[in-house]
């Protein structure tokens, strides 16, 4: 019971996210069933689909939603108009006319997805055809603008999430899973790595990088629309990147272990150096989550120093050399993501100083 309470509290995101839905939908359902919309699902359809992780998120899809639906309506209720479409020939080449361009449109902009969708339920739908096809694309433009205020305003009041704490819950995400890239790297400079293992953490990676460059674009989304004053989200992922580049840089000299006498030279150091830097990692994702408690980098940046020093007494080889400078950087880059936390914590701090003021 436990375990299972725990799993819940670790889904709460995913919690809050079905909550908005559902919340979303039955509004979308009510006001539709109170303003005797002919089609009330279309605005229940587009509230539960406007509805995304973050209000950054939420904002696109409810623009995209009713650009796709305006331009598919519009268009498919002038072919419908000037184009006969009683027999099925006909109505097939109504629809090939319909596509054709709104297809096209879909392919260049995600912003037009669902105008193809739109004119071919305009087109051979029983709406259009007991409406007329000027007033069917009217009540589904009306239907789908409605459900995507519902949509974007149950994303701003209901247990909300904004892009910047996606981005933060991103970001812990990824440098757990740094961190623990390298832990495997630094074990490979002593003994034979496991190669699948570290090709199963770099595409984690890749992936966790996915999540936060959408979650740091959504918070940008936010900024530029007036919903958020927050800090600029584009420092965080770029940082990340370039520690990870360092991470690439040194797993490719631990591709094989270090030849001797450097392996037992350096074992010790490089043992301080990993519990240091995948300490100060692992703080650094747990400060962007919860934005607070920044962590300091003095005892990582030491480590690293001592290291680089170590290496150069016993440097020895191209691969020693290639190390150095890839700690060189990584020393730089964790440097900068401790600013670059710090800043994102601060932003917030002062955020939740404002308004208990």
């Amino acid at each position: 019971m436990t375990t299972l309470f725990s799993n819940w509290l670790n889904r709460r995101a995913e919690l809050r996210l079905g909550l908005r839905i559902t919340a979303a939908g039955m509004i979308g359902y009510l006001l539709a069933y109170l303003l005797r919309l002919p089609q009330g699902y279309w605005t229940v359809f587009t509230a539960v689909l406007v509805v995304q992780g973050s209000v950054g998120g939420s904002f696109k899809a409810a623009v995209d939603r009713l650009i796709g639906t305006l331009s598919g309506a519009a268009y498919g209720a002038i072919i419908a108009t000037i184009v006969p479409h009683a027999s099925p020939v006909m109505a097939g080449l109504a629809l090939l006319i319909s596509l054709a361009p709104l297809a096209v449109l879909a392919a260049m902009s995600p912003s037009f997805r669902v105008a193809p969708i739109t004119a071919v339920i305009l087109l051979l739908g029983s709406a259009g055809a007991t409406e007329g096809p000027f007033v069917a694309a009217t009540f589904r433009i009306v239907e789908v603008g409605l459900g995507g205020v519902v949509g974007l305003v149950i994303s701003l009041l209901v247990v909300p999430a904004r892009g910047h704490a996606v981005m933060g819950e991103q970001a812990s995400r990824l440098t757990r899973l740094m961190a623990k890239l390298f832990e495997i790297e630094v074990a490979g400079l002593s003994s034979p790595i496991d190669a699948p293992a570290i090709r199963a953490q770099h595409d984690l990676i890749q992936a966790a990088f996915d999540k936060l460059e959408a979650a740091a674009t959504e918070a940008k989304l936010e900024q530029r629309n007036l919903l958020s004053g927050d800090v600029d989200p584009d420092p965080i992922p770029r940082t990340l990147r370039r520690v990870y580049h360092d991470l690439v840089l040194i797993g490719r000299v631990a591709a094989e272990p270090l030849p001797e006498p450097a392996r037992s030279e350096l074992q010790e150091p490089l043992k301080r150096l990993a519990e240091t830097t995948i300490s100060f990692l692992t703080a650094c994702g747990a400060a962007l989550a919860k934005r607070r408690g920044a962590p300091a980098i003095d005892v990582c940046d030491a480590a690293l120093g001592r290291a680089i020093g170590d290496i150069e007494k016993v440097k020895d080889g191209d691969r020693l050399v290639a190390l150095s400078f890839a700690f060189e950087q990584m020393q730089r880059n964790l440097s900068d993501l401790a600013r670059r936390t710090e800043e994102f914590v601060i932003e917030e701090q002062a955020a939740s100083g404002s308004k208990g003021d």
